[in-house]
């Protein structure tokens, strides 16, 4: 088995400038994968990120929704049935926006 020795000096044979140059093309192709892996990355934990501020925004809007709908039923107990349909109809507005959001990350590559 021949070991690698440091160049001293001399002409360097075209065998061994060819193996040098594929050793960069190498080194250069596996900078570029950890790039676009490390870019996919930054990618998704951004997604998660949004996804998770979007979500916890939705849950505090419904909160306080369902919050003024007890304090409006105390108040006028006949419009019950009314503050629910308002409250339910607020909620699948805040699930249809996430899902919409969802689908649009999922065609950001």
């Amino acid at each position: 088995m021949s070991e690698l020795a440091p160049y001293t000096g001399g002409v360097v044979s075209r065998e061994a400038r060819r193996a040098g140059r594929e050793i960069s093309r190498g080194r250069l192709g596996t900078q570029v994968r950890l790039a676009a892996a490390d870019d996919a990355t930054d990618l998704a934990l951004g997604k998660v990120e949004n996804l998770t501020m979007a979500t916890g925004s939705a849950m505090q809007s419904v909160a306080r929704v369902a919050t003024a709908q007890r304090q409006l039923e105390q108040i006028v107990p006949e419009a019950s049935g009314r503050l629910a349909f308002l409250a339910d109809d607020h909620l699948l507005g805040c699930a249809e926006l996430l899902g919409d959001l969802r689908r649009d990350m999922r065609r950001i590559r």
